[in-house]
């Protein structure tokens, strides 16, 4: 203010999200969740194995590109609970849903039989949306998944 700065309107996110999903489940994510969003879309997606800086401590990475994301798509499942970094990336996840409104998009592709409480307290908390891959149930999926990055 006193130096006459003016706040330019608009976001400073360099994500349109980060997508927390286990290594498990990673052909998914790159097969058909970054070619519809990405590709399709034009939206930019925070994954690991590309974006995540080369050196850094993984803790510091997760951090700092959730910061950097608009909001966050998390892809649950067995191998994910079982993960001490997906944890660590739920529980970043849920304190920002809490403390600041940050969107978090769940996607369920299966059932997940073993949940920590963490996650059961998000999907509580949120609606989430369910994998079907089948014609009209996979376009109204990927047209309700859309709509989230809208609001």
């Amino acid at each position: 203010m006193r130096r006459n700065y003016i706040q330019i309107d608009g976001d400073n996110y360099l994500y349109d999200a980060f997508v927390a999903y286990c290594q498990d489940d990673s052909d998914w994510v790159i097969d058909k969740l970054l070619p519809i969003l990405e590709t399709e879309n034009g939206y930019k997606l925070c994954i690991h194995e590309r974006d995540f800086d080369v050196g850094a401590y993984i803790n510091d990475n997760i951090v700092q590109n959730i910061n950097n994301s608009k909001r966050m798509i998390l892809v649950p499942s067995e191998s994910f609970v079982n993960s001490d970094w997906c944890n660590f990336e739920l529980k970043v996840a849920l304190a920002k849903h809490i403390e600041e409104d940050f969107p978090v998009i769940v996607i369920i592709l299966q059932e997940v039989r073993q949940m920590n409480s963490s996650l059961k307290i998000l999907l509580k908390m949120t609606t989430y949306l369910e994998w079907k891959d089948s014609g009209a149930e996979e376009d109204l999926f990927w047209n309700k998944l859309q709509g989230t990055f809208k609001r």
